[in-house]
């Protein structure tokens, strides 16, 4: 599974900051799997400037959210 596709996954569920997805993603995977936040974060953008996630800020924080391209048919 791409990294991609887990973490439009998690954010589909719930906004999350990058540690949370990066929590998230050892817990899906059991432990298997332990992304570094140097394979999280620039996907977490690359998603933003594909336009699949938005950010924002909160209590110092920057939160992903999914965005409705990312769950339309087709894309």
């Amino acid at each position: 599974m791409s990294v991609r596709y887990a973490i439009l996954g998690l954010l589909a569920q719930k906004p999350r900051h990058g540690y949370e997805v990066i929590r998230a993603l050892e817990d899906r995977f059991h432990g298997f799997y332990s992304p570094s936040a140097g394979s999280v974060y620039p996907t977490l953008q690359l998603l933003e400037d594909m336009g699949y996630v938005k950010s924002s800020e909160q209590d110092g924080k920057k939160v992903y959210t999914i965005t409705k391209i990312s769950v339309m048919p087709g894309y």
